[in-house]
């Protein structure tokens, strides 16, 4: 069995993707795939960041004639389980980010209504500032999954999967912002009162998300293009 097929093999074997491979060999995943297909050879460097990653030995990876992958599958079930519970845990995240902006908007909806009602206990600040703290607080465990996900697995989420929590964890400080801005003093997890002021509102949202997004991949490319020269 050659290395490509090997690589192939104990990659398949080990629940990860050609991505997931080269976040952890710090190389891009065309170079992966190079590998696999046999028209590349990693240098002794990534020779050695594989054997490591699959507990194998560099001589089982190089030397065609060693061709007994029992002792490799059993060393893999525990990152099998690794990745699972990571890939588990980047759902919870997106997960958690959604259910605290659409409680903080329960909360605000509930306490003030539709109709400009608000009780005379609780001022309008404090109502807005109470959901607000109550969605943030729930997003903040869709955080913590997050980064107990990348400690499992030490891999970053995919650009859209990461956009996507971007998008939901800022909606409320950016809605907050432009409500406080309006001149009304409110602090309200999304855009309300007139028509008018809501769509300007998901206006500026949009506007916002789309900022991030081109930042974020701006990032992201510079990344990817560092990590294509490094593997030249």
């Amino acid at each position: 069995m050659t290395f490509n097929e090997k690589l192939t093999r104990l990659r398949k074997t080990s629940g990860m993707s050609q991505e997931e491979l080269a976040e952890k060999v710090s190389v891009s995943q065309q170079a992966i795939s190079k590998w696999e297909l046999g028209d590349a050879i990693p240098d002794t460097d990534k020779v050695i960041a594989l054997s490591n990653i699959f507990n194998v030995t560099i001589d089982y990876l190089l030397k065609d004639e060693l061709e007994n992958p029992t002792a490799t599958v059993i060393m893999c079930e525990k990152p099998d389980k690794n990745i699972f519970a990571s890939k588990l845990l980047q759902f919870f995240s997106t997960f958690f980010y959604a259910i605290g902006m659409i409680v903080s908007w329960i909360i605000w909806l509930n306490e003030y209504g539709n109709n400009g009602y608000y009780p005379i206990n609780y001022p309008r600040p404090a109502i807005g500032l109470m959901s607000i703290f109550v969605g943030i607080l729930i997003q903040s465990i869709g955080i913590a999954c997050y980064y107990v996900a990348k400690k499992l697995h030490k891999s970053k989420l995919k650009y859209k999967h990461l956009f996507i929590n971007v998008a939901l964890w800022t909606f409320i400080p950016i809605a907050a912002i432009y409500n406080f801005c309006g001149g009304d003093a409110m602090l309200a997890p999304y855009p309300y009162r007139d028509l008018y002021y809501t769509l300007l509102g998901w206006l500026c949202y949009f506007i916002s998300i789309g900022i991030e997004a081109i930042i974020m991949l701006i990032i992201y490319k510079k990344r990817k293009t560092k990590l294509e020269k490094e593997n030249k």
